[in-house]
């Protein structure tokens, strides 16, 4: 993955996403918008408390750099569930609710996950000319969401895992995802080959670090993705506080970033 500025506007692209031709696809920094205070300055979530002007503008300066189309973005409220939405034309502008995937193979649809920790999954097939887009943060992870995600292109529109690229995006890294022992259980109930990714933390008794870039990587694999197809950023959100916004870090006051893709025409 690279950071790219355009105008002003500093976002993350894949790189081997880039190399294929077929999407407009970014993961959005906090650097470029007009947005003020605690969403200085790209917040691109209308749900924080930011003005709404200030996010349209964010929005399209961000979509204007990209190249994504933003009359066309398909959404919603996300609930850290598994739920996926095969998406059409008639989605757009929808409120939609209770998913965290989206799922489509009709072009100039920009499909759109919010982050500000949680992991954000990109898939392309292009064989299929099928992308999907999810939102996985530790409970999505340990529901397996990435695995899903996969399954569901295979189950709805034939995708072989072969010909899937993916890319796992900035969000909490090792070295800062702390938890207590009731999420290391969960984990460890979900998904058997969880404590591979799982270490004390030596410098807080009681305490743990979970990997959820590794977890996400094998649970792709798993679905049948070849290692070599996933590009994994390995950027943390609460580390880097000048380009991203962090839950952990700043709590509820602060803007989001987002994911988007979109396949060409």
């Amino acid at each position: 993955m690279k950071i790219v500025e355009k105008n002003g506007v500093k976002y993350c692209v894949f790189n081997s996403f880039e190399d294929t031709g077929a999407v407009s696809h970014c993961f959005s920094t906090r650097v470029g918008g007009i947005s003020e205070g605690v969403y200085s300055s790209l917040n691109v979530s209308y749900s924080r408390g930011d003005k709404k002007e200030n996010v349209d503008e964010n929005i399209r300066r961000l979509a204007q750099a990209v190249g994504f189309n933003s009359e066309n973005i398909v959404d919603g409220l996300q609930v850290h569930g598994v739920e996926i939405l095969d998406v059409g034309y008639e989605h757009i502008g929808e409120k939609l609710s209770g998913y965290d995937g989206y799922i489509t193979n009709k072009p100039d649809i920009t499909l759109c996950t919010y982050h500000a920790d949680c992991v954000p999954l990109f898939f392309l097939d292009k064989t299929k000319n099928v992308i999907a887009l999810s939102h996985s943060g530790w409970r999505g992870t340990a529901a397996k969401m990435a695995y899903l995600t996969v399954k569901k292109m295979e189950s709805l529109y034939g995708c072989d895992p072969r010909d899937i690229i993916a890319g796992i995006g900035p969000s909490i890294g090792p070295c800062c995802f702390q938890v207590d022992s009731p999420v290391v259980e969960e984990f460890k109930r979900s998904i058997d080959f969880s404590e591979d990714f799982i270490k004390n933390d030596h410098n807080c008794e009681g305490k743990y670090k979970i990997d959820l870039w590794g977890i996400n990587e094998k649970l792709i694999t798993l679905a049948g993705v070849p290692k070599e197809n996933i590009e994994v950023a390995k950027q943390c959100t609460m580390c880097d506080e000048e380009l991203f916004f962090s839950h952990r870090r700043m709590g509820n006051d602060r803007g989001s970033m987002a994911a988007y893709l979109s396949l060409k025409k």
